[in-house]
């Protein structure tokens, strides 16, 4: 049996493959991360969280035993698998419909913008 430092490890060698084969859900968080860090995140990236896709092989431990809890971890996500399912799709249509609005408001204030620069320019830059 290992030590939860080796398994911590492991998971940690783990992750870098996948990353480098373009596998982890959390690849290139860090990008995203600096851009939301530098300003707010442009819709391209609210586009791409709005959709919920979880994969089932992002269970993981890295306790003593793992085997035995991801076993148990991976037969609860097949048990509630219709319930997540379920819940998934209701916060994706919510999350896509909140999305649009954002879009219809940024598109709202864009033009009101336009208008005052017009109107500004037509009196004259007061």
């Amino acid at each position: 049996m290992s030590s939860p430092e080796d398994a911590l490890e492991r998971a940690r060698e783990t992750a870098a493959r996948k990353r480098a084969d373009g596998r982890d859900a959390g690849a290139g968080l860090e990008a995203v991360g600096s851009r939301i860090a530098a300003g707010r995140p442009d819709l391209e990236d609210l586009s791409e969280w709005a959709l919920l896709e979880v994969p089932d092989d992002t269970i993981y431990t890295t306790r003593r035993g793992g085997g035995a809890i991801v076993a148990l971890k991976r037969a609860l996500l097949r048990l509630l698998r219709q319930y997540h399912v379920e819940l998934e799709g209701r916060q994706t249509r919510f999350n896509s419909v909140l999305l649009q609005h954002l879009r219809e408001l940024e598109a709202r204030v864009a033009r009101l913008e336009r208008a005052e620069d017009e109107a500004d320019r037509a009196s004259g830059g007061e």
